[in-house]
């Protein structure tokens, strides 16, 4: 058997990360009244969008893009969404609906008009339902991460999250006018998720934490609920990964990318 020295597969790691930027592009799109911040990994076929979660901006995954981008070698987009990372926002007029449209809107003029797959983690996964649902039969498939389910996020559950930070409102609103705005908007989203994801018919691998960002009873309550998600269509398949935390893709990347990969290739292939 040959064997590789560690410096020379830290020189080839090193190698694939310089290409990896070397294909990347770095760019801001108008959408209207601000912009949003987009990084695209050069690829063919039909492009993967990332969707984040509540209070994290593009940069969370990272450390997947290289090695999905080896596999797949498919577009990768992954993007600040309103007020957070690089990416600006009009305060008039933001919420999830909005949202959406402009991250159709910018796709489009990045010259993505036609069928997409995501990879969504935690409240990212409202979006993606909501996208999905906004434009049928263009979305071939989502992983979706430790997604915030609806039956876990009910409307007394969205009312409640708001009034916890009402104390804190305005320190948020200095911290960061992403986060504030979602705050603010938890009620709409929550009954937006509630509209949607009844009428969800991708399919989809959803892969849940054991260590979810909640303590008891709402810990078993969080993971009771996305698999009774997972389980009410049969082209959705449920993973539990027991040892990985809200941010499964730090824990067990290889888990994530293998599912990412797997889902992908299966839904369009005949595309």
């Amino acid at each position: 058997m040959i064997r590789i020295h560690p410096i020379f597969f830290s020189i080839f790691l090193l190698l694939s990360t310089f290409d990896l930027f070397a294909q990347s592009k770095d760019t801001t799109i108008s959408v209207g009244q601000h912009s949003l911040h987009f990084n695209i990994t050069a690829g063919k076929g039909i492009p993967i969008i990332f969707e984040s979660g509540a209070g994290n901006d593009a940069s969370v995954w990272q450390q997947i893009l290289a090695p999905l981008s080896a596999r797949l070698d498919a577009p990768l987009i992954t993007y600040d969404r309103a007020g957070f990372g690089k990416s600006g926002i009009d305060t008039v007029n933001v919420n999830l609906s909005t949202e959406v449209a402009d991250l159709k809107r910018a796709l489009n003029k990045l010259g993505y008009h036609d069928q997409y797959f995501f990879v969504a983690h935690s409240f990212g996964g409202n979006y993606t339902l909501k996208f999905a649902d906004e434009n049928k039969g263009k979305v071939l498939g989502a992983v979706m991460i430790d997604i915030v389910s609806p039956y876990f996020m009910t409307m007394e559950r969205g009312k409640s999250l708001k009034i916890e930070y009402a104390d804190r409102l305005q320190e948020i609103k200095k911290e960061s006018l992403g986060f504030y705005h979602l705050t603010m908007n938890y009620e709409n989203s929550t009954a937006i998720l509630h509209e949607v994801a009844p009428h969800a018919t991708i399919p989809m691998t959803i892969i849940g934490s054991g260590i979810t960002p909640f303590e008891e009873p709402d810990k078993s309550k969080f993971v009771a609920a996305l698999k009774k998600f997972a389980d009410e269509k049969d082209n959705r398949k449920y993973i539990l990964e027991p040892n990985a935390q809200h941010h499964i893709f730090y824990d067990n990347p290889a888990l994530v990318i293998e599912e990412i990969q797997s889902l992908y290739k299966k839904t369009t292939s005949a595309e």
